[in-house]
């Protein structure tokens, strides 16, 4: 039976391992490879990148490279691949519980006092960054940061992030995992290597999920649909399975597909989305229709539609934006989410007419 290592995360699910402490790295083969080599042949950038869909395995990837790199402290008699973790080894458990002397996890604090994380990685984390450099790295090795992700930095945090990225001391190691790149400073990304990672093939999620021993539909059409809401993304699986995500999935595609907006199912929708302990099912709502917008975008380009793409890659820009504003300034969800469903109704059905 699973028992946490790794301290609790904003978005820790139950009874799966956080990437610190877990040992099982799925895809990524080419990703993988190219960071293995670079290492060996002591080419590793001090600034990657790690950017893609949330739930690919992006963070288990940046632990997965900090074991390899404390592994093998002298790159040169490192191996071609990525080593395989040792999950007895003190390395693997001082990873894991957040106190390796080497690696410094910035992620959304925990507010004792509130008895709740920040939505927001603040300046005062990335300020831990400069006092971490300043120490002796252990036994002359690196030291790593990874932010996780770096889109949740503010305005502050990520001018302050910016400094440490310009002068890093020899032997630093930055891994920066970003959901969404066009959030990012271009000062920031002009400075990392970036290593763009696709979501798992959907054998390969399936996979996961039954390595993890996460609850997924035994029947094979059930399985496959699944696969295919999820994206790619086993964290996006896992929380369609555990929390109604398949069927408000479902419920964004019909009022989408309607011809006139269905203000009941509206309404039902925000029923099931909002209010309390719903936060996992708003978060569910929203990529619902963050992902119907990307797949409307998607298949316009594939049709040759540049316009119509270009317009709805633009929506979903700004309803990213939306989502990211109600999340921080804890907006009416209610309104919210009816809100975020016209919209989409209006445009799509737009877009049929034009």
């Amino acid at each position: 039976m699973f028992e946490r290592t790794a301290p609790e995360q904003h978005d820790t699910l139950p009874d799966i391992p956080e990437p610190a402490e877990n040992p099982l790295l799925f895809g990524h083969d080419l990703a993988q490879k190219s960071l293995s080599g670079a290492y060996r042949a002591g080419k590793l950038h001090h600034a990657l990148l790690f950017a893609g869909r949330q739930g690919i395995g992006k963070a288990t990837l940046a632990f997965h490279l900090a074991h390899h790199i404390f592994s093998h402290s002298d790159h040169r008699q490192a191996p071609a691949d990525l080593a395989e973790i040792d999950t007895a080894s003190q390395s693997f458990r001082l990873v894991a519980q957040g106190a390796h002397p080497g690696l410094l996890h910035l992620s959304r604090p925990y507010v004792q006092r509130d008895k709740k994380f920040k939505t927001v990685i603040t300046v005062d984390e990335v300020r831990r960054i400069s006092r971490f450099l300043s120490l002796t790295p252990p036994d002359g090795g690196y030291r790593i940061v990874i932010v996780d992700p770096v889109d949740d930095m503010n305005t502050n945090a990520a001018n302050a992030l910016l400094k440490n990225l310009e002068e890093p001391p020899p032997k630093t190691l930055f891994v920066l995992i970003a959901h969404s790149i066009g959030r990012l400073l271009p000062t920031i990304r002009s400075r990392c290597q970036t290593i763009q990672l696709e979501p798992l093939s959907a054998d390969m999620l399936l996979q996961l999920l039954d390595h993890l021993g996460a609850a997924s539909p035994e029947n094979i059409e059930e399985r496959n649909l699944l696969a295919e809401r999820a994206g790619g993304s086993a964290r996006e699986a896992i929380l369609m399975t555990q929390f109604g995500g398949l069927e408000i999935a479902h419920m964004v595609d019909r009022i989408a597909d309607t011809h006139r907006f269905a203000v009941a199912e509206a309404h039902k929708l925000a029923e099931a989305t909002v209010g309390r302990d719903r936060e996992v099912q708003f978060t569910l709502f929203n990529h619902a229709i963050l992902d119907r917008l990307s797949m409307n975008a998607s298949r316009a380009a594939a049709a040759g539609s540049v316009e119509k793409a270009a317009r709805l890659a633009a929506l979903w820009e700004e309803f990213s934006e939306t989502v990211r504003q109600a999340e921080i300034f804890n907006l009416d969800r209610r309104q919210h989410v009816l809100s975020l469903l016209a919209r989409m109704h209006r445009a799509m059905h737009q877009e049929m007419r034009a």
